[in-house]
C-alpha cells in the first residue's frame, strides 16, 4: 500500500556529483517506483552549504514536498559548534603535543545536528502525516527520537562509522575519514530505528553484531545502491582507452597518483598506444600527464564511456559500496577494479568486473590490456556488464519493500 514518507538528508541530490548523492537519488526514485509519496527534507550540513536548485528537487518529489532547512539561526549555529568544540580542541592539543589518543578522531553521535533542526523536521513530519521517516546517516538519527510511535523509523547508513579513521590511517590518508564514531555510539544510533538499510553484507553483519543483546533490535537488511537507467553509449571503434571517473577526495587522488606512478608504466609496456581519460571534478585539482586526457565534468557516464569504453576503479581506501563501479556496469562499461574498488560486489566478479588485489599493479595492467588490445573481447565484456546489472535493482527493491512493510 502506498505510504507518505519523509526522507531527511543533509545531502542534496542535484547536482549528482558524488556517490552519496547518487545513492540518495536512486533511493528516492526506487521509493517513487513503489508508489510512495515523498517528502524530502534537506537539513544543514555546516556553514558552507552551496545553494542548490530547489526547483529541481521539487520537480523530483512534487510541488510543496521539498523543504530546505539548511539556514540555521545564529543561536543554533553556536549550539552546534559548541557540541564539537571540546573534541576539536582535544584533537588539536593532542596532535600538537604528539600524544596519540583515539579521542582526537571520535565525534559525538549527535554533533552533526542541532535541536532546532530536530524540532523543525519533526514538526513537518507531524504536519504532513508521514507514516515513515528515513534518515540519511546514523549521525542524524537524533531526528527519530521523539517521533510518534506510529511513524516507522528507518536509517539509511551509507557506511560503517565505528573507528572509521583506522582504515584510512592504515592506507596513509588518516585525515580523510570524515566522521569516526567511538565503539558503542553507532549501536546507540541504530537502536533508535525500527529498520536499518546496510549498503553491503559485511556492514549488515557488523551492525547485527553491534546490536546483539539489545532488547528491541531494529530489522537490518542489505539495500544497496539503486542503478539508474542508463542509455547505452554509442558503439565506436575506440581502442587503447580507459576512463577513471572520480570526484575530488583524498582516496581518489591517492588512487590516481599510484596508478600513474606504478600502474601506467606497466600498461604502456603492454599497450604503448594507451591513454587514460580522467573525468569528474578531480580534473580541476590534479596536474596534467602526457598519457592522460582530462574530460572534466560530464552530464552522463555514457558521454565518458563513448570516449573510453573501459572503467577503472583503482582505489585503495574507502568503505561502503562502490557506486562508480555499479554505475559503470549499468552503463555497459566493463570495470577493472581493485578489491577496495569493488567492495561489496564480489558476487558480480567475472569478465565484466575484474577484481585484482590492492596494490598488484602488474595484475591490474594485465587485466586492463586484455581488453584494450582486444576490441571484440571488450565489447563482449560490455554486454556482460549490462547483463550483470539487470537483476541488481530487483534484489535491492525486494529488501527495501521488506523494511518499509516491517
Amino acid at each position: 500500500m502506498p505510504k507518505r514518507l519523509a526522507v531527511v538528508s543533509h545531502i542534496p541530490v542535484y547536482p549528482t556529483t558524488a556517490g552519496n548523492r547518487a545513492r540518495v537519488l536512486g533511493l528516492l526514485q526506487a521509493l517513487q517506483e513503489l508508489g510512495h509519496e515523498l517528502i524530502f527534507i534537506q537539513i544543514p550540513s555546516g556553514p558552507y552549504d552551496a545553494p542548490e536548485s530547489a526547483a529541481r528537487h521539487e520537480a523530483l518529489v512534487g510541488a510543496g514536498n521539498y523543504y530546505d532547512l539548511r539556514h540555521l539561526s545564529a543561536p543554533a549555529r553556536w549550539a552546534k559548534w559548541l557540541k564539537v568544540f571540546p573534541v576539536r580542541a582535544l584533537s588539536r592539543l593532542s596532535k600538537s603535543l604528539g600524544i596519540k589518543t583515539e579521542w582526537r578522531y571520535w565525534r559525538p553521535l549527535d554533533s552533526h545536528i542541532s535541536r532546532e533542526t530536530v524540532r523543525a523536521v519533526q514538526k513537518i513530519i507531524r504536519a504532513r502525516g508521514c507514516e515513515i521517516c528515513i534518515v540519511e546517516y546514523v549521525f542524524h538519527s537524533g531526528v527519530l527520537v521523539g517521533l510518534p510511535a506510529n511513524v516507522r523509523k528507518l536509517i539509511d547508513t551509507h557506511d560503517l562509522f565505528t573507528d572509521r579513521h583506522v582504515g584510512y590511517a592504515a592506507n596513509g590518508i588518516g585525515n580523510a575519514y570524515w566522521v569516526s564514531l567511538r565503539p558503542g555510539a553507532e549501536a546507540r544510533g541504530l537502536a533508535r530505528a525500527d529498520g536499518v538499510l546496510a549498503i553491503q553484507e559485511d556492514e549488515a553483519q557488523a551492525f547485527l553484531r553491534m546490536l546483539e543483546g539489545h532488547p528491541h533490535p531494529p530489522m537490518v537488511r542489505v539495500v544497496s545502491h539503486f542503478l539508474p537507467a542508463q542509455d547505452p553509449f554509442p558503439a565506436r571503434e575506440i581502442t587503447h582507452r580507459a576512463a577513471f571517473v572520480a570526484s575530488y577526495n583524498s582516496a581518489n587522488v591517492q588512487a590516481l597518483t599510484l596508478f600513474l606512478e606504478r600502474g601506467l608504466p606497466e600498461v604502456l609496456q603492454r599497450d604503448p598506444e594507451f591513454r587514460l581519460v580522467l573525468a569528474g571534478a578531480i580534473c580541476e585539482w590534479v596536474p596534467d600527464h602526457p598519457a592522460m586526457d582530462k574530460f572534466g565534468r560530464f552530464e552522463t557516464l555514457g558521454d565518458v564511456f563513448a570516449r573510453a569504453p573501459i572503467s577503472l576503479n583503482p582505489v585503495l581506501s574507502g568503505s561502503g559500496i562502490s557506486v562508480k563501479t555499479l554505475e559503470s556496469l549499468a552503463s555497459g562499461a566493463p570495470v577493472i577494479a581493485t578489491e577496495t574498488g569493488a567492495r561489496g560486489l564480489g558476487s558480480l566478479a567475472g569478465e565484466a568486473l575484474r577484481i585484482l588485489p590492492d596494490g598488484d599493479w602488474t595484475a591490474y595492467a594485465d587485466a586492463l590490456c586484455e581488453l584494450t588490445l582486444d576490441p571484440e573481447r571488450c565489447a563482449r565484456a560490455g554486454e556482460q556488464a549490462r547483463a550483470s546489472a539487470q537483476g541488481w535493482n530487483l534484489r535491492q527493491r525486494a529488501a527495501l519493500e521488506d523494511l518499509i512493510d516491517g
